[in-house]
């Protein structure tokens, strides 16, 4: 179990995979990471150990491969790399034109023509983000308005972002580095099963669609992703980007994105960090990982031990105030006198049991002993209380 460290800035945006617009607040992981005392370590880069092991060995080999044969892994130019950024940034990107245009220049820079005045630039910017006339089709629309972008902007020369779009063989080169066994620079995989931890507790994750982020160097990984990503790999259907690369290998060079993003641009916006590294996941399975954790999280979290006890608990006790409001303390059975001292006590008749004390020495009970108030039943059918010591007979209240 990994201990935690130190307490996480409630302040700084979390870098994370999440499928909402933003992901889990830096105090929800930190509420969640508490309750579960600890992950696991899946994988070490410096010891080259941990079940993720071979996955990672596999990732180090295909990014090697993409920096040698970019075009064994699928067919790629740069305009399908401006229309997968731009869909990214449509999807994750600030809404408004201003937040939009500023990420824009942080990122990357604008072309304008000498005689374009201030005018004409605005008019070009808001013409990428216009509706193309006469065009219903979304991935239509989208290539015309990347277009339209690369027209007048480009991703600043030799970034990571620049590789990503018009030369994904780069971006091989650069992970591979990353990823190779004699990088100095680890990091480590840790898992989160978050056995035990109450579903509210986790909600947080949930309603973010978080499922891996970044922290103190490290990728964490909440692990019960992996059975729903397993399954959509396996299902034929389910189709999109490079079939050698599973939907967890996209998760995790996603992280590692992010990581090197951090490595070699400290200051770099984790908004920003996000929209790159998708840029790329979507390079490998276009946007199928986003499909496959919406699947994930219809059923995520589930509750903890501890809360399906408690609901058993609540569902017993309105069992039996249920029961026990079906008898009229009132009403007595025609023909009865009030003192049935003598009737025979049916010994099989269930009788509710005391939970027992957690605490060592505490008195039970006795269990022969009538208790005073209660319902009980002789051996013919008939029901009494114990009133003051006595038994007192009592009858089913008409159900008319």
């Amino acid at each position: 179990m990994v201990e935690r460290t130190k307490s996480w800035d409630a302040h700084r945006r979390v870098r994370a995979w999440y499928g909402g617009r933003e992901p889990a607040e830096a105090e929800v992981i930190e509420v969640a990471e508490v309750a579960e005392g600890g992950g696991k370590v899946l994988y070490d880069s410096i010891e080259v150990s941990g079940d993720f092991a071979d996955i990672f060995r596999n990732l180090y080999d295909e990014m090697d491969s993409l920096k040698r044969t970019p075009s064994d892994f699928r067919t790629w130019n740069s305009e399908d790399g401006f229309m997968t950024f731009f869909q990214v940034l449509l999807d994750y990107g600030p809404l408004d034109m201003r937040g939009r245009v500023s990420m824009l220049q942080r990122i990357g820079q604008f072309k304008f023509r000498s005689t374009d005045g201030p005018d004409e630039k605005k008019e070009k910017i808001a013409d990428v983000f216009s509706d193309v006339d006469g065009e219903d089709d979304y991935s239509a629309v989208v290539r015309i308005q990347a277009k339209r972008l690369i027209e007048i902007w480009a991703p600043n020369a030799d970034s990571l972002l620049d590789y990503i779009v018009n030369k994904p063989a780069h971006v091989g080169r650069v992970l591979a580095d990353r990823l190779s066994p004699s990088n100095e620079k680890g990091f480590r995989v840790i898992g989160h099963a978050f056995d035990g931890v109450r579903s509210t507790q986790l909600q947080g994750l949930a309603d973010s669609k978080t499922v891996a982020y970044e922290r103190e160097g490290d990728i964490h990984l909440v692990t019960d992703v992996r059975e729903t990503l397993t399954g959509w790999d396996q299902d034929s259907m389910a189709t999109g980007g490079i079939e050698r690369f599973t939907l967890l290998d996209a998760l995790l060079l996603h992280e590692l994105v992010e990581l090197w993003l951090v490595d070699n641009e400290p200051n770099i916006d984790p908004l920003e960090a996000h929209i790159i590294a998708s840029t790329f996941e979507r390079y490998l399975k276009s946007s199928l990982l986003s499909v496959a954790v919406e699947d994930f999280f219809l059923n995520w979290p589930q509750p903890s031990e501890e809360e399906v006890a408690e609901r058993h608990r609540a569902e017993m006790e309105d069992q039996l105030a249920a029961w026990s409001a079906s008898f009229d303390d009132d009403e007595v059975p025609d023909g009865l006198d009030e003192d049935i001292d003598d009737l025979p006590l049916d010994n099989a008749a269930p009788a509710l049991k005391k939970a027992k004390s957690k605490k060592s020495g505490e008195k039970r009970k006795d269990k022969g002993k009538l208790q005073e108030g209660k319902v009980y039943q002789t051996k013919d059918g008939r029901s009494y209380r114990i009133v003051d010591g006595h038994k007192v007979a009592v009858k089913k209240k008409n159900s008319t």
